[in-house]
């Protein structure tokens, strides 16, 4: 059927915006798809690195008092509760026991 300049004016381009919006739809449902089964089938690009970097975030060291595992997030030893951090009593922020300085606010310790 020949499109004349009835109606809207666009002549032999009046289907171009109906076909342009067809193929987004179409598009977006299959990233939408695509992105469902990628994570039911556990295709995920690196996300499993970085969950499992983010639960085995601490460091993993030793009691300088028995020798037990310790997290570097440990204020003390859960086993025979050594103090492993303090406040400084300058600026009141965590510093570890072991330092002479405050790295905040350079306060003898």
């Amino acid at each position: 059927m020949y499109c004349s300049d009835w109606g809207f004016g666009l002549g032999y381009f009046g289907h171009w915006p109906g076909l342009i919006l067809t193929l987004l739809i179409i598009v977006v449902i299959g990233m939408l798809f695509f992105r469902l089964v990628g994570n039911v089938a556990g295709w995920t690009r690196g996300r499993s690195s970085i969950n499992n970097n983010y639960i085995h975030s601490g460091k993993i060291s030793k009691c300088p008092n028995c020798k037990a595992a310790i997290e570097d997030a440990y204020l003390c030893c859960p086993e025979c509760n050594h103090k492993l951090k303090k406040n400084c009593p300058s600026c009141g922020k965590i510093v570890k026991t072991s330092w002479e300085v405050c790295p905040y606010c350079e306060t003898n310790l």
